[in-house]
């Protein structure tokens, strides 16, 4: 994998190369090195090994002190409060079976194929995700609309569509971090805010889940009693993505 660290907001892997973004380049931030730091161990730990490409050599020389003393990075990057929020989202078929058995699984859990053969099969998508990111469930943080953008990546919207609410979000599964850090099966990777391998019960830890009401009459007879409690159902309107995105983190952030 090769790292690359240049000026910008996003944070993206494609094919093989992980482009970091820093805000406010050439200034890199301590979170910063902590996620770089935490992907250099996740991808050591998977077999790989990372090649980091910046043109500026004082970000080369703080990002390799901080590979070199593990101790100022290994907690991986740690929300401002103790209650933050991630949340994995999916598509209406996946919510069904997600809700029906009480339980996130990952892509192989799910598919009962290996990493391998996932990757292989997704080796055209513009990701190309290496072969341990089927084994695990992926979060965002609670405020961020990557995970509506993940699910509309089977059939992407116009940009006109997503402006005008003409496409159909995600059902969202919202968890606090520290829960999942207390997973047995977490792990950072420096890219996601943090994933778990293999399986989450929801009964364990769901804090909410939150689901577009066009998908009430389809999805409601699938819920568990056990969780009913914590299905909420909001209008979507027309909305736009990120007046979306807002309106679905106001309401989990009021809960």
């Amino acid at each position: 994998m090769t790292l690359n660290i240049s000026e910008g907001n996003a944070n993206v892997i494609e094919r093989g190369v992980y482009y970091f973004g820093l805000s406010d380049y050439p200034h890199i931030t301590v979170g910063d090195l902590k996620n770089i730091a935490a992907f250099i161990r996740y991808e050591k730990l998977h077999g790989r090994q990372t090649d980091i490409v910046c043109e500026d050599e004082s970000i080369l020389t703080a990002v390799h002190n901080a590979v070199s003393n593990p101790e100022t990075t290994e907690d991986g990057v740690l929300p401002e409060e103790e209650d933050e929020l991630v949340y994995h989202g999916t598509n209406l078929r996946a919510a069904r079976k997600i809700l029906s058995s009480g339980k996130l699984l990952s892509a192989a859990k799910i598919s009962g194929k290996t990493g391998e053969e996932l990757a292989f099969e997704k080796r055209g998508s513009p990701w190309n995700d290496p072969a341990d990111f089927f084994e695990y469930i992926m979060f965002c943080w609670g405020d961020n609309s990557t995970g509506d953008y993940v699910v509309l990546s089977e059939n992407f919207p116009s940009e006109e569509d997503l402006a005008k609410g003409n496409f159909n979000p995600g059902v969202r599964f919202y968890f606090l971090y520290n829960d999942l850090k207390r997973h047995p099966g977490h792990a950072f990777d420096g890219y996601h805010p943090i994933k778990v391998k293999d399986e989450i019960m929801l009964s364990e830890c769901l804090h909410s889940c939150i689901v577009p009401e066009q998908y009430k009459n389809e999805l409601q007879s699938h819920i568990p009693p056990e969780l009913a409690a914590k299905v909420y159902y909001l209008p979507q309107n027309k909305l736009s993505v990120s007046d979306w995105n807002e309106k679905v983190w106001e309401f989990v952030k009021a809960l």
